[in-house]
Parts: C-alpha cells; structure tokens; sequence
C-alpha cells in the first residue's frame, strides 16, 4: 500500500473533521456573572433563532433542566445536587457520606456527569446553554459559539437589589457570596479544560443591552455558520 504524502494526509483529516463537525451542533453557550440576566438573554435568543431555524428545527434552552436531569437520575433532589456541585471537598465530610446508606455523589461526580449531559446537548445540537460550565464542557467542539455577560459591580448590585426587592447593602453581600461560589468553581473548570481565552465574546451589561447583545450574537453566529 502506497504511503500517504503529509499534504494528503493533512487533507484527509481536514475531511474527517470537517465530516465529524456536520454531526454536531449548532450550539450556544452563555456564562454570566452573578446580576446579568444570563437567562433572560437565553429567552430572547430562543425566540429569535427559533424565527430563523431550518424547517423541523426548534432551538431550546437549558439551564436548571440539566440538573433537573440528573435529580431524575440519582432520585436526589436538584437543589442537593447544586449544593454538592459547589461544595469544597471535605475529609469528615466525605467520610460520614461513605457511610450513609443513600450514595450521594461527590461534587466531582456531579461536575463530570453535567459536563457529559452538557456535550450531548450540544452534539445534539439546537441548544441554548445557560451556566453549569458549558462553555468549559463544550470548547473542544465545533459548530459552537460560548458567550459571557459581566457587568461592573456597583452596576451589578443595583440590578440585583432591583430584580429580588432588596436594599442596595444586601445586594452587594449577597453578590460577594455568589461570586466566591462561581470564582471556586471557576479554577476548577479553567484546570479541567485550559482554553484561553475561555469564551469567544464578552459583552458588558452595563454598555449594552438584552436586545443588542442578542442581536451581536446572532450575527456572529452566522459568521461562524452555527445557524
């Protein structure tokens, strides 16, 4: 059999993955900080590409359901299963929760089967994925486009007061903690998948709005061609 010169064979394996990358997607990724309305844009966007989608395609957005999912398949509840994601390991911790008779998975088990629930979704394609560490889980696949919404702080507590009824001083406590939550999730997911930059668009909130931060990503998803 005849050896294949490097230009054929670099050639052949533009072919596979060219062939390999019709099989995924289209999908979006939205990461947000804490005060962003990262589900709002979600909505907005649902409805735009759903007006634009292929006949017999439908776009559909993700965001609890993922845990939801997985409540279904461990038969623990979404809310447990958030907390153990979130959680620092524990020695005392981990060892009363091997002696518990209800096995309640580790918070590196849950990060790794929402991070194998996410790729579906994306391979699957149509999908709208909103937090849980899509943009990590899905970064070394194709026909995607990962976004991330930040805002200045002081900005960021005025919405949050605002959106949940409470006093500015609240709000600002109240995103602290939220935000040491996320930034511990973070380096976990930045040690796991190491692409930099970690999305392909950040928007400021405080610059644009819902509607023309909506509106940007459309159209850079058809630049990309993930529509």
């Amino acid at each position: 059999m005849a050896k294949l010169s490097l230009p054929d064979h670099m050639r052949e394996r533009r072919a596979e993955a060219e062939q390999e990358a019709q099989g995924i997607g289209p999908f979006l990724t939205v990461s947000r900080q804490f005060g962003c309305y990262g589900f709002s844009l979600g909505l907005l966007l649902l409805e735009i590409l759903n007006e634009e989608a292929p006949p017999g395609k439908t776009w559909k957005i993700y965001n609890r359901e993922i845990l939801g999912k997985l409540a279904t398949e461990t038969n623990l509840a979404a809310e447990l299963l958030e907390r153990e994601r979130r959680t620092r390991p524990h020695l005392i911790v981990d060892f009363f929760r091997s002696l518990s008779k209800e096995r309640i998975p580790s918070g590196l088990e849950i990060r790794n089967r929402i991070t194998t629930i996410i790729r579906g979704l994306a391979a699957e394609g149509y999908a709208i994925i909103i937090g849980q560490g899509g943009a990590g889980a899905t970064q070394d696949m194709p026909n995607g486009l990962s976004v991330r919404l930040e805002g200045p702080l002081d900005w960021r507590v005025k919405q949050v007061a605002y959106r949940e009824g409470i006093h500015d001083t609240q709000a600002r406590m109240r995103i602290k903690a939220v935000d040491k939550e996320r930034e511990y999730l973070r380096k976990i997911y930045e040690g796991q998948f190491g692409r930099k930059p970690a999305f392909h668009l950040t928007y400021d909130c405080s610059v644009f709005t819902l509607a023309q931060i909506a509106q940007h990503i459309v159209y850079a998803m058809k630049l990309r061609g993930c529509m």
